[in-house]
């Protein structure tokens, strides 16, 4: 057993496979959409629980928010006996250098392909953004589009860029978040996909 970081698009047959593999009483699994920071005071809580055999904390979400991140570095670096951690992300960029730096890595990802964006980031232009957007609205309007599916939307776009070429600061990775905390109120698509293509129109790729 050992502490790692799982590349994977996943989630459900890495969990089959971690149960196939390990004792369940040596698994404690915390998953979620969104990783926030009371996630992580879970996480911390549940390491420091005296162990007399290995167990493995396992973390899995499509987003993680960069406080939480920061919250487990020093448990992460410094856990307490027989504790490990396997972080579950759909890519190593969505996780601090810092976390990165910590873990080694292991990628899944060739396992099951992601679903196909109907919007192509590598050739963004303004008038890519408008009918994309309109395509949205239109499936909000025919109740085919609710909150569930804007938030993955947003998950799925932040990570293709990534994947592209991409590379956002901390800064910008938290502010992408924060866009999917305004779907919890409410807020409708173009509120949350345009500052978000936006953003990646004027940033470029490296």
């Amino acid at each position: 057993m050992q502490s790692k970081i799982v590349i994977t698009n996943d989630f459900d047959a890495l969990k089959l496979d971690l149960e196939a593999k390990f004792d369940t009483s040596s698994l404690r699994f915390f998953i979620s959409n969104e990783f926030l920071l009371e996630n992580a005071h879970d996480v911390i809580k549940e390491a420091y629980i005296a162990e007399s055999s290995p167990k493995l904390l396992v973390i899995m979400s499509k987003i993680y928010r960069v406080e939480a991140q920061n919250s487990l570095l020093k448990i992460i670096e410094e856990p307490p006996k027989n504790i490990y951690f396997l972080i579950a992300t759909q890519s190593k960029n969505l996780l601090l250098q810092t976390i990165r730096s910590r873990l080694i890595l292991e990628n899944l990802l060739k396992s099951k392909q992601r679903k196909t964006l109907e919007i192509n980031l590598k050739q963004l232009d303004m008038a890519e953004i408008y009918k994309f957007l309109e395509n949205i609205e239109a499936q909000e309007r025919s109740d085919k589009f609710g909150k569930n599916e804007l938030k993955e939307l947003v998950s799925d776009i932040v990570v293709k860029a990534l994947e592209i070429g991409f590379r956002f600061s901390d800064d910008e990775l938290s502010y992408f978040y924060k866009l999917i905390s305004l779907v919890e109120l409410n807020a409708k698509s173009p509120q949350i996909l345009t500052p978000l293509l936006l953003t990646i129109l004027r940033k470029g790729r490296v």
